[in-house]
C-alpha cells in the first residue's frame, strides 16, 4: 500500500469533509471508525448491512438506507425518525470517500499484513484511513490530539471490545511504521533514478518530505514522558522516530542536490578521488610532523595526545560506523535501504585501542567519499540525528575543500544557495571554513585562517584552533584568540546560570604553551596556579564539573594535583629547553608546586650532568634562604657528577663539571657558614641525613608551607627580585633585623650585603656564572 495523494485542488464538497473531519472530537473517532450494522428486523431476522447514513434526528448509525425509510424510531433510543430525505447524513468515513480522499476498491487492504504479524481489522482501516487523510491535508495535529486526549487518557475506556482496540495507542503507532515504511518504499524508487529523471519527481520528493514530518511529530506525541522508558513500545516508538528523522534529513539534503544536479556542472579541483585522497593524507602527515610531542610532564600524568584533523574529530563525534550490529538492529523502518546500491555500510571505520577508547586509522578511515552520493548517504544517514547541525557543518567543509582552490564565481553562489537553504549562519558557515583552512598543510590557507578569525572569535570557537595555531607556529595569534574569546582567565564558564568551573586539562595545557611561546612567562605562571586552585576548591568543595569528567586527552579523571604536576611540568621544560631557568626560579612557587620543580630539575641534572639544571636547582634553595636543603642537592649532585665523569671520555664536558661542581661547593660552604654552630656541626658530620625533614623526597605541605617557612622566609629586599606583586607583602619600613636567625653568638654578613652577594649570581658576575648562568 503506497503513498497516495489527491491530486486535484479540493471543491466545495470536499471542504466540507475535511471540516466535518477536523470538527470531531477526537474520541468521536472511534466511534466514527466502528463499522456499524443495520438493526432493523425484517421477516423475524436482523437486516445485518453495513450502515453508511447516521440519523439526523439522533445521530446514531443504525439503520441502513433502506430500512430507514419504514422505521418509525431509533431502534437505540426510541427517538422518531423524520421522513424527509434530509433525515440521514452520510457517515465520516463514507463522505470522505465520496469525496475521493480516501480511494474505493481497497478491499485487499483487509488482508494486508504488517510485520509485526497481526491482519488489519476493517474499524482500524477505517482509523487508519482517517489518519491518512488528516497527514495529506497538513491536519497532523488532529492525531496528535487524538494521541493525546484519547490515547493518553488512562479514564478513555470502553465495555465494547473494537472501541478499546482503537483507544490504544498501539494502532497509532502501526499506523506511523506502515506509513513510513512505504514512503521509504516510494523514495527508494526514486532514488535509483538518474540525476534528471529525479528532478521530475521533485514534487514527489517535497511531498514525502511533508509526510514524514507529519509522522515525526506524531512519534514525538507518542513518546510522553508518562510512559515507563524501558517499556519496549516506547523503545520502538523512540528508534522509528530516529529512522524517521534520519530519513526526513537524507531526503532534505538529496532534494537540494536534485535540483543542482549533484553539481554536476560544477567539477571538484581535484582531477580524481584517489588525488583527494593522497592530498587529505598529506594534511594528515603534516599535523603529526608539527604536533608537539608528549612531553615527560604529561606522560608521568597517563594523559596522552594524537594529531587530527578537524574532519576527524568531526566524523568521531558523529560516531558514524561504530557499533554497526547494534544500530542494524534499531533500524526498525530499514533506513539503509536509501543508500546508494553498491554503497558499503560505512566506510568510517574505528579501531579501539587497548583502553578502550575510540582511535581513527588513515588507512581505515576514508576521506573524502566516492561521490557526492556516498557523501550524502554517509553523512545523513548514519550516526544520531540529534547532530544535524554538525552534519551539515561536515557537508559544508566538504564543498570548501571540493572547491577552494577555484575560482569564486564558479562555486560561489552554489555554496551561497546551500547555506541560505538549510539555515546556516555566516558565523556558523565561517567556522567550517576556518577548519578547513587550518587542516590544510599550505601557507596561503594559514594565512587566509588568520586574517578570517577576527570576524568569527567568540566563547563558544573551538579550544583546538589555539592549539593548531601555536603548532603551526602562530602563537600571537594563538594568544589573541584566547584573549578575545575569553578563554585566557582563570576558568571557564559553562553557561550564564552555572557558576565557573575550570576548563578540561589540555586547554590549560594549550594556555600555558601558549603564554610560553610568546615568552610570557610569569602569566603562564600565574594561569596554571589559578587553574589548578580552581580544580582544589571544587575537589573539595564535592563539585565534579560535567565539562571536566571526560577530558579532551583521555577518559580518566585528574586530580588537582595531577593537573598541577602536568602545567608546572610543561613551564619545567619550556624553561629548561629555553634556557630561561633562571627566570623561572626566581618566582614564587608554593610547596607542593616545588616539588614538581625540584623534581624536573634534579632528573635533568641526573640525565645531563653537565646542563645547568643541578646549579639553578641549589640556586632555588639559596635565594630561599635554605641553606640546608641547597647542602644536600649539592651532595647529590656532586655524587652524580662524580660518576658521570668516571665513565665519560668527553674531556670538555669533564673539566666543565670540575669546574661547575668546585664553583657550587665554595657558594655552598659559605652558605653554611651563615647557619647556626650547632645545625652546621651536625649537618657536615652527617647527623641530620637521618632525621632531616628536607630530603629530596620530602617537602613542605601546602597547607603548612606559610606557618613552617615564616622563620625561614626571605627578606622583602631579596623579595624586589619576584616578578608579580600578588605574592609579595606590604613593604616594611625600618628593617633593623641584620641576621637570619636569633639565636646569638656569631655575626652575620647585613642584609645589603648578602643581596648584593645574591645578584652578582644571578646576573652573571659571580664566581659561578660561566657554569650555571644560560
Amino acid at each position: 500500500m503506497g503513498p497516495n495523494w489527491k491530486t486535484s485542488y479540493p471543491g466545495k464538497s470536499d471542504l466540507e469533509a475535511l471540516e466535518r473531519l477536523v470538527s470531531v472530537e477526537p474520541r468521536d473517532l472511534c466511534l466514527e471508525a466502528k463499522i456499524e450494522y443495520c438493526r432493523a428486523t425484517r421477516d423475524l431476522q436482523s437486516c445485518g448491512r453495513t450502515v453508511q447514513h447516521l440519523l439526523v434526528s439522533c445521530g446514531h448509525a443504525c439503520l441502513c438506507a433502506e430500512c430507514s425509510q419504514r422505521c418509525d424510531v431509533c431502534p437505540i433510543c426510541r427517538t422518531p425518525i423524520t421522513r424527509p430525505e434530509s433525515a440521514l447524513r452520510l457517515r465520516l468515513y463514507d463522505e470522505l470517500v465520496e469525496a475521493g480522499f480516501v480511494p474505493q476498491g481497497r478491499e485487499e487492504d483487509l488482508q494486508e499484513r504488517g510485520k509485526d504479524g497481526q491482519f488489519l481489522t476493517p474499524d482500524v482501516r477505517r482509523l487508519c484511513s482517517f489518519f491518512d487523510v488528516a497527514l495529506d491535508n497538513n491536519l497532523v495535529s488532529l492525531i496528535c490530539h487524538y494521541v493525546s486526549e484519547v490515547c493518553m487518557d488512562e479514564c478513555a475506556v470502553s465495555s465494547d471490545a473494537l472501541i478499546s482496540i482503537l483507544l490504544d495507542g498501539d494502532v497509532v503507532k502501526d499506523w506511523c511504521k506502515r506509513m513510513a515504511i512505504n514512503i521509504i518504499s516510494c523514495l527508494r524508487e526514486i532514488y535509483s533514478l538518474g540525476p534528471k529523471q529525479m528532478q521530475s519527481k521533485i514534487d514527489v520528493m517535497f511531498k514525502c518530505l511533508r509526510r514524514l514530518e507529519g509522522v515525526e511529530h506524531v512519534l514525538e506525541a507518542l513518546d510522553s514522558p508518562m510512559i515507563d522508558s524501558a517499556s519496549p513500545s516506547l523503545l520502538e516508538v523512540r528508534n522509528m522516530l530516529e529512522g524517521v528523522r534520519k530519513a526526513s534529513q537524507h531526503l532534505e539534503v538529496m532534494s537540494w542536490f536534485t535540483r543542482h544536479r549533484f553539481l554536476e556542472a560544477l567539477p571538484s579541483r581535484f582531477a580524481n578521488v584517489g588525488l583527494w585522497r593522497a592530498a587529505v593524507k598529506e594534511r594528515k602527515s603534516a599535523a603529526v610532523g608539527r604536533a608537539w610531542s608528549d612531553d615527560e610532564s604529561i606522560d608521568q600524568s597517563g594523559a596522552s595526545s594524537s594529531a587530527t584533523l578537524f574532519i576527524e574529530d568531526a566524523i568521531g563525534n558523529l560516531g558514524i560506523g561504530r557499533d554497526d550490529d547494534e544500530e542494524a538492529g534499531r533500524d526498525i523502518l530499514d533506513v539503509g535501504r536509501l543508500k546508494q546500491a553498491g554503497l558499503p555500510s560505512s566506510p568510517f571505520r574505528y579501531r579501539r585501542d587497548s583502553g578502550g577508547h575510540t582511535t581513527f586509522s588513515s588507512s581505515s578511515m576514508i576521506y573524502p567519499p566516492d561521490s557526492i552520493r556516498a557523501a550524502v548517504d554517509l553523512l545523513f544517514l548514519e550516526g544520531s540525528s540529534d547532530l544535524i547541525l554538525a552534519k551539515k557543518a561536515i557537508f559544508l567543509y566538504y564543498l570548501f575543500d571540493r572547491h577552494w582552490t577555484l575560482t569564486d564565481a564558479s562555486w560561489r553562489s552554489t555554496v551561497d544557495d546551500y547555506v541560505k537553504t538549510f539555515g546556516i549562519t555566516r558565523p556558523f558557515m565561517l567556522e567550517s571554513l576556518l577548519f578547513y583552512l587550518l587542516d590544510d598543510s599550505s601557507d596561503a590557507a594559514l594565512e587566509d585562517a588568520c586574517r578570517l578569525l577576527p570576524e568569527i572569535v567568540s566563547p563558544n570557537i573551538h579550544p583546538k584552533v589555539a592549539q593548531v595555531l601555536l603548532e603551526r607556529g602562530r602563537a600571537d595569534i594563538a594568544l589573541s584568540v584566547l584573549r578575545s574569546s575569553g578563554r585566557d582567565g582563570r576558568f571557564g564558564v559553562v553557561s550564564k546560570t552555572e557558576s565557573a568551573v575550570a576548563v578540561p586539562l589540555s586547554e590549560a595545557t594549550t594556555a600555558v604553551r601558549v603564554r610560553l611561546q610568546c615568552g610570557l612567562l610569569t602569566e603562564a605562571y600565574l594561569y596554571q596556579r589559578a587553574h589548578w586552585s580552581r580544580v582544589k576548591t571544587d575537589e573539595l568543595r564535592g563539585r565534579a564539573s560535567k565539562i571536566r569528567k571526560l577530558d579532551q586527552q583521555g577518559d580518566e579523571t585528574r586530580s588537582w594535583s595531577e593537573e598541577m604536576e602536568v602545567l608546572v611540568g610543561e613551564i619545567c621544560w619550556f624553561s629548561i629547553r629555553s634556557r630561561l631557568l633562571k627566570d623561572m626560579i626566581e618566582l614564587p612557587w608554593l610547596g607542593d608546586e616545588e616539588k614538581i620543580i625540584r623534581k624536573y630539575l634534579f632528573d635533568q641534572a641526573v640525565e645531563d650532568p653537565s646542563s645547568t639544571a643541578g646549579n639553578f636547582l641549589v640556586v632555588f634553595y639559596i635565594q630561599r634562604c635554605r641553606y640546608t636543603e641547597a647542602y644536600v642537592v649539592h651532595r647529590k649532585l656532586c655524587e652524580v657528577e662524580q660518576q658521570f665523569m668516571a665513565c665519560s671520555t668527553d674531556e670538555q664536558r669533564i673539566i666543565h663539571c670540575q669546574n661547575a661542581c668546585a664553583h657550587r661547593s665554595r657558594i655552598v660552604d659559605a652558605c653554611i657558614d651563615l647557619l647556626p654552630q650547632v645545625e652546621r656541626q651536625q649537618l657536615r658530620s652527617g647527623l641530620s641525613n637521618d632525621s632531616s625533614p628536607v630530603e629530596l623526597g620530602t617537602t613542605t605541605s601546602l597547607d603548612q608551607m606559610d606557618v613552617e617557612r615564616l622563620d625561614s622566609a626571605p627578606s622583602p629586599e631579596v623579595n624586589k627580585v619576584l616578578p608579580s606583586p600578588l605574592f609579595q607583602t606590604s613593604p616594611r619600613k625600618n628593617v633593623g633585623r641584620t641576621s637570619l636567625s636569633r639565636q646569638e653568638g656569631k655575626a652575620y654578613p647585613t642584609v645589603s650585603g648578602r643581596v648584593d652577594y645574591f645578584s652578582s649570581i644571578l646576573h652573571g658576575t659571580g664566581v659561578m656564572s660561566a657554569d650555571i648562568t644560560p
